[in-house]
């Protein structure tokens, strides 16, 4: 009976022991995002479509994006800011937070920032097949804006990324994707 009682109290202080290397959930499903972790960078032109940007190929812009783990590799942060060329002057900024949805097992997002001078939130899913990323989003702006698109990635190359938005429906009307833009890693 004591040998029993021995192994029962090993078996549980191993356990507690050896727990930090227990399965990680959502770590094993946003472990896809690793080759994205760092600093972005590149040149395009303004977008347009979105309230408060400006038209579409009026501005010349530069475009950083950061990618980040957050509390334990539980989430991923992706910060950006698109700037004018006198990297000076805001066009957009926000923050797009992914994380395991406990519930469904899908990757879903919140994300939040402004356009020009328009605040808005979102909400999205996220897919990751090998080197391409497919973000579902669905967003309003604070004067009523509601917008849906796909962003879609490809990594092109451990340093190259390919950015482009799609399948852009804004207040139910369809709008033409965006160009594709090309950012490096910095």
């Amino acid at each position: 009976m004591k040998s029993c009682i021995k192994i029962v109290l090993t078996v549980i202080i191993l356990g507690v022991l050896f727990a930090g290397n227990a399965d990680k959930p959502a770590y094993n499903a946003l472990k896809g995002f690793e080759p994205l972790i760092g600093e972005w960078e590149g040149e395009s032109e303004s977008i347009g479509i979105f309230e408060g940007l400006p038209d579409e190929g009026a501005k010349k812009t530069i475009n950083f994006s950061t990618y980040r783990w957050l509390l334990d590799k539980t989430a991923v942060q992706r910060e950006w800011k698109t700037l004018e060329m006198d990297e000076k002057t805001v066009i957009n900024i926000g923050t797009t937070i992914y994380t395991l949805d406990p519930v469904t097992k899908n990757i879903v997002s919140n994300s939040f920032g402004y356009d020009g001078p328009i605040y808005w939130t979102g909400h999205g899913r996220a897919s990751i097949d090998g080197v391409t990323y497919i973000y579902n989003i669905e967003e309003v702006t604070i004067n009523g804006t509601y917008t849906e698109y796909t962003i879609q990635l490809n990594l092109t190359g451990k340093n190259r990324l390919k950015w482009q938005l799609k399948n852009v429906i804004q207040n139910q009307k369809k709008l033409p994707d965006a160009p594709k833009r090309l950012l490096k890693r910095k």
